[in-house]
């Protein structure tokens, strides 16, 4: 069973089991399934998704993982994805449409060796 993330409550399970409550999307978009197609404001679009190996990177910080969807996702013509962790000056608004998680979150999904996520309403 692969990782699930909830677009309307922000809930990341693996096996059925609750890990974390995260969030995706800005403002009136933010965990908002209805606004999925807007970008920069909308939540991840609902599909499943590829997990790649952790990075480092100078907008999105450490051990991000890029989410690349799979065949017959739906993305509304938007783009990179991540999982990554929350503004530390402005916690609440570091996603355009990235799942936001904690670092210990993003650790256990990439050592769990499970790449897939499906992301559900």
């Amino acid at each position: 069973m692969p990782w699930s993330y909830q677009q309307s409550t922000g809930n990341l399970s693996f096996n059925g089991e609750f890990v974390e409550r995260g969030y995706s999307g800005a403002a009136t978009g933010k965990n908002n399934p209805a606004m999925q197609a807007v970008p920069n404001i909308g939540p991840i679009p609902r599909g499943n998704y590829q997990v790649g190996e952790p990075h480092t990177s100078p907008h999105t910080g450490t051990y991000t993982l890029n989410l690349t969807p799979t065949a017959g996702t739906n993305t509304f013509g938007r783009s990179a994805f991540r999982i990554h962790g929350d503004s530390l000056h402005h916690p609440g608004t570091a996603s355009e449409g990235c799942i936001i998680m904690g670092v210990q979150t993003r650790h256990r999904i990439w050592v769990s060796g499970d790449r897939r996520l499906e992301v559900i309403q």
